[in-house]
């Protein structure tokens, strides 16, 4: 019951996300939409970094990403403010690089990497959800899980490419170094629910072929429906992928902190792991010739396979993504992974999947209504109760958006490196970030004298200019605007070429 005159009730604390909101009264006298408010509670964050492009929906889902971080970044990253709300180590890695693009979560994400610490098992194995609270007893054994796990490894080596910053590094390095060795030691072992690699028994004792795992997650269910018994059994394709890449980047942070005995260690068992995997995707359960593009993408973009393999991988892809109408197939691991393997390709083809407004895609969701970004695809009609609708990790698609579409990339101490990829239909996109050094932008629109870019170098640094169809050169701080003709090409080739005319 409520007294007469004005009310005033507000909970001490709680969290939880929602779109709508239900008032159930006797009389609402005069009360509007604008008599209530709704307070978004999260970490204070400021946002650093803005996308703007000719593509409404684009604009949108970046806008769904922006809060689905807000929703969920709140101490720790968690998965959804609605269900779990737990602090998974997966969602937050493949996030992470996108999170720094969009905020200022550098003390954020330190914070996060000294809770997985803080919970590291003697053994070196580090958590699937952290903190541990409310993880029910039977999921102990997901503990390690490649790809949430490696957020040991992971998050602290992208902070400091982000970033600059190699303290991450030398803090947690003992740390890393123990999860490193829990992860060798799994290679060569099997259990009673390993299948049997029949591989060179050579290579058999660098393949991971033991411990639960997730795999890839929320692949489509038309592609690879999500089974109880895929968090039962062995994944060694990406189990050993996943270890072969950890251990390559065990080596950069290595020789970064001048390790040099560690950095040739974990280079060589790298080397032993890539090749394991060589022979394992010969296997008919694990071929090449697959229309799973997460099978594809992750090799692709993980440097896992020799020449040959490398080409047909890239055929391969395309042929999936044609057989499924360029849409998207991949789940939470490989989907921040599939738009740069596709632009190493041609970036045309990037742009192909990015714009595709059909189920599965990144533009299915605004385009229905979307204010959030969706853990699944199929968003409510999602397979197994994998249905959560604000869930940031598929948004992890940003950060290509300022990377490659926008070609903003920070290249050492006061350095940055400009270098635009234009395509797909657009007429023009653009991205700024609001970095220590200051900001800096990238924008680039199609023009009837050609392609116009407007580019801002903050104070104190200088920057490499990479244009389509041109030398790259330096550039001191300032704000440019270059217009880049295009050239008849007589051969009926899509290449941009011309003069450069700086105004």
């Amino acid at each position: 019951m409520s007294k007469k005159g004005e009310n005033e009730y507000k909970t001490r604390f709680a969290v939880f996300g929602f779109r709508y909101c239900e008032v159930d009264a006797d009389d609402f006298f005069d009360l509007t939409e604008a008599d209530f408010t709704a307070i978004a509670v999260y970490s204070d964050m400021k946002q650093t970094g803005f996308f703007d492009s000719s593509n409404s929906l684009l604009n949108r889902f970046v806008e769904s990403t922006v809060w689905s971080a807000k929703s969920n970044f709140l101490d720790i990253p968690t998965d959804c403010p609605t269900r779990e709300r737990h602090g998974w180590t997966g969602d937050a890695q493949i996030f992470s690089d996108t999170a720094s693009w969009l905020f200022d979560c550098a003390a954020f994400f330190r914070k996060y990497v000294q809770d997985m610490y803080d919970w590291q098992r003697k053994d070196g194995c580090l958590p699937q959800i952290v903190p541990e609270g409310g993880v029910d007893s039977y999921m102990y054994t997901m503990n390690g899980s490649v790809g949430w796990a490696d957020a040991g490894v992971l998050i602290p080596y992208r902070f400091w490419k982000h970033y600059g910053d190699s303290s991450i590094l030398k803090k947690y390095y003992k740390g890393m170094k123990k999860y490193a060795r829990f992860m060798m030691k799994r290679c060569g072992k099997h259990t009673l629910l390993s299948k049997p690699l029949r591989i060179p028994k050579a290579y058999r004792k660098y393949a991971v072929n033991v411990g639960q795992s997730y795999g890839e997650w929320a692949e489509p269910e038309d592609v690879h429906p999500n089974k109880w018994t895929d968090m039962i059994l062995p994944h060694p394709e990406v189990s050993t992928a996943y270890t072969c890449f950890v251990m390559e980047y065990m080596a950069e942070i290595a020789s970064e902190l001048g390790e040099k005995k560690d950095a040739s260690l974990y280079r060589e068992f790298a080397d032993q792991v890539r090749r394991a995997y060589q022979e394992i995707r010969k296997l008919p359960e694990f071929t090449l010739d697959t229309d799973r593009q997460a099978m594809l993408v992750r090799p692709l973009y993980m440097n896992l396979l020799d020449k040959n393999g490398r080409e047909y991988a890239q055929k391969r892809l395309i042929k999936a993504l044609d057989n499924y109408g360029w849409r998207l197939g991949t789940g939470f691991l490989s989907t921040p992974l599939i738009l740069d393997v596709l632009s190493d390709i041609n970036v045309q083809y990037a742009y192909r999947l990015l714009e595709n407004e059909e189920m599965p895609g990144w533009l299915f969701m605004p385009k229905h209504g979307a204010t959030t970004v969706w853990e699944s695809w199929e968003g409510t009609e999602a397979q197994n109760g994998i249905a959560s609708l604000n869930h940031y990790s598929k948004g992890a698609v940003c950060a290509w958006l300022f990377e490659t579409m926008c070609g903003i990339r920070i290249d050492g101490e006061n350095h940055f490196r400009i270098s635009p990829k234009p395509g797909g239909n657009f007429i023009y996109a653009g991205a700024s970030y609001d970095s220590i050094y200051g900001k800096v932008s990238c924008r680039w629109e199609k023009n009837d004298a050609g392609m116009k870019y407007t580019v801002e170098i903050p104070p104190n640094t200088t920057a490499r200019i990479m244009l389509p169809g041109m030398e790259s050169f330096e550039v001191k701080a300032g704000t440019y605007v270059w217009t880049v003709e295009i050239a008849d090409k007589s051969d009926g080739k899509n290449t941009e070429e011309g003069d450069i005319h700086e105004l």
